[in-house]
């Protein structure tokens, strides 16, 4: 009985067949594909994806911005500058002469009072030739400046000081009337003349 026992448990067992893999069909199928030429094989990534037509609107709209911010820099740089550049000299230039103006005013205005200056002057230097010929008593002389010193009168044209202006005239009036009659009275209505003159010559400086 031990003998059959260990006879049976050498006898060997016989071999099962090996598990076949369930996708090995599949396998072979991608190997085919893979092997067959043409085909590329497929690679993974990111998917293009298409433009819509409001993105194309939004990229049409923007070229545009873009070429009317160009087209208005050109006309700044070549229209626009220049024009600005003209301009500005002109401004200097008319400031320039603006300031040639107010100079000239103002040297019109010196001159006029120098001009009154020196008709006052002359006035009071016949004035004194006047005087000279009241004390020495001519005639003749005293006709003369008397002359000289009524043009003098109507040459000054002094409108700041009309107050004085009507005083010399009234009081040279004086000065002819008493001229030949009464040359005392002459030279005192003379020295107050004088005096009206060098006031107006001061109230000019």
């Amino acid at each position: 009985m031990q003998l059959e026992e260990n006879k049976g448990a050498d006898t060997p067992k016989p071999e099962e067949p090996a598990m076949q893999p369930v996708n090995e069909g599949k396998t072979e199928s991608s190997a085919r594909q893979a092997a067959l030429p043409g085909k590329p094989e497929k690679r993974g990534g990111f998917k293009k994806i298409p433009v819509s037509k409001f993105q194309k609107i939004v990229n049409t709209i923007t070229l545009i911005l873009v070429c009317l911010v160009i087209g208005a820099l050109a006309i700044l740089l070549f229209l626009y500058l220049p024009k600005l550049t003209a301009f500005n000299k002109a401004e200097a230039e008319l400031a320039r002469l603006s300031q040639v103006e107010a100079d000239y005013t103002e040297l019109q205005a010196k001159y006029g009072k120098t001009e009154q200056q020196y008709g006052i002057y002359k006035t009071i230097s016949d004035t004194n030739l006047l005087e000279t010929a009241l004390i020495a008593l001519d005639s003749t002389k005293i006709n003369q400046q008397l002359r000289y010193v009524e043009e003098d009168l109507n040459t000054l044209k002094i409108t700041e000081f009309p107050e004085i202006m009507q005083r010399l005239q009234s009081q040279f009036a004086k000065v002819k009337t008493s001229a030949i009659g009464n040359p005392k009275s002459a030279l005192e209505e003379l020295s107050k003349f004088n005096t009206d003159l060098l006031q107006l010559a001061g109230n000019l400086k």
